[in-house]
C-alpha cells in the first residue's frame, strides 16, 4: 500500500497522495506565489516573510523543490508587475534579486530563466534613458551608426508590418428585372454603387530593430528593406500588447512585433513586450528632442 507523500499516512493502492493533502498542498503553493509576489510589489524585505513562507510549507508539508518553485513563480510575477508599473532604478534591481537569494534561489535559477527578470531588464534600461546613465547595447550591431549616438536595445527577429488602404467597388442594379429563360434574368436601369475603403496590416519584412540614441534601425533579411528612422521624423508612437506602432510625418503607421528568443520564456516575454518598446521609445526621442533644441540654441 502507498504512502501519501505528504502526511506520510497510508494512501491506499493505487494512489501516491490523498485528494485532500493534494488540494491542501496546492493551496498553499497558490498561497507561496502570492505572498512572494506582494512582498516584490510592496516592497517587503524578505525577512519579514520568511515566517510566513515556512509556516505554509510546514502546515502542509509542500516537499523543499516544490516550495521553491512557488516562490521562483511568485519573485517573477512580482517582479514583472512592479517592472511595469514605474522603471526600476540599479538600488531597487539590487534589493528585489536580493529577495530570491535569500529565499534560497541561484542567479542561474532566475536571470533571464524568467519573465520578471526579463521585465527588470526592459524596466531599468527605461530608467537609464530617463536618467542619462544609459548603458550601451553590447549585443551585435548591424547598422553603422552615426558619431555620438549610441546603441540602446537591440531585438532580433522582428516583424515589420504596415498599414495599407485598398478600395473596392460595391454597387448594384437600379430598376426592374424580368425572367426570360430559367435562371437567366434581363435587368432594366442603370448601375449605381460606392467605393468602399479597407484598412489591413501587410507584413513589410522580418528583420533585426535597433534603438538609439537618436533614432530607429531596421534591417530585413528576407526582403532587404533597410532603413534609419530619427526619432525628429516621429510624431506618435502607438502601444500595442505585443509590438509598438511608428508614425512618422506623412506616412503611414509601421508596426514592429517582436517574434521570436531563444528560449521559450523569452520569446513569451517579447512577445508581450509592446509596454517596454512604446516607454523606452518615447523617452528616447523625448531626450533626443530636448538635445536638439539645445543644439538649435
Amino acid at each position: 500500500m502507498a504512502i501519501c507523500r505528504y502526511c506520510g499516512q497510508k494512501a491506499g493502492w493505487f494512489s501516491e497522495a490523498h485528494a485532500e493533502c493534494i488540494q491542501k498542498a496546492n493551496n498553499a503553493i497558490e498561497a507561496l506565489k502570492t505572498c512572494m509576489a506582494d512582498a516584490i510589489i510592496q516592497g517587503k524585505p524578505y525577512s519579514e516573510i520568511k515566517p510566513q513562507l515556512d509556516k505554509t510549507s510546514a502546515e502542509s508539508a509542500i516537499p523543499q523543490e516544490q516550495a521553491l518553485a512557488a516562490i521562483k513563480e511568485g519573485w517573477s510575477q512580482g517582479a514583472e508587475q512592479r517592472s511595469k508599473a514605474q522603471p526600476i532604478g540599479p538600488g531597487e534591481f539590487l534589493v528585489i534579486n536580493d529577495i530570491y537569494r535569500a529565499a534560497g534561489l541561484r542567479d542561474e535559477d532566475i536571470t533571464y530563466k524568467t519573465a520578471g527578470s526579463w521585465a527588470m531588464s526592459f524596466s531599468y534600461v527605461i530608467w537609464t534613458v530617463l536618467h542619462d546613465k544609459i548603458d550601451p547595447y553590447q549585443g551585435p550591431i548591424h547598422f553603422q551608426l552615426q558619431a555620438g549616438e549610441v546603441p540602446v536595445f537591440g531585438i532580433a527577429n522582428v516583424l515589420a508590418r504596415e498599414e495599407r488602404t485598398t478600395k473596392s467597388y460595391v454597387g448594384g442594379h437600379s430598376g426592374m428585372s424580368v425572367r426570360v429563360a430559367s435562371g437567366l434574368y434581363y435587368r432594366f436601369g442603370g448601375m449605381q454603387g460606392h467605393a468602399v475603403e479597407s484598412t489591413s496590416l501587410h507584413d513589410v519584412d522580418y528583420g533585426d530593430f535597433l534603438m538609439t540614441t537618436r533614432g530607429i534601425y531596421f534591417s530585413g533579411t528576407e526582403k532587404g528593406i533597410n532603413f534609419r528612422l530619427p526619432y525628429n521624423q516621429i510624431i506618435r508612437f502607438q502601444p500595442y500588447f505585443d509590438a509598438v506602432g511608428i508614425c512618422r510625418n506623412g506616412g503611414r503607421e509601421q508596426i514592429f512585433a517582436p517574434q521570436r528568443a531563444v528560449t521559450a520564456e523569452a520569446t513569451r516575454v517579447l512577445q508581450e513586450s509592446g509596454w517596454f518598446l512604446f516607454n523606452a521609445l518615447q523617452a528616447l526621442a523625448a531626450k533626443d528632442s530636448a538635445v536638439g533644441a539645445y543644439r538649435i540654441k
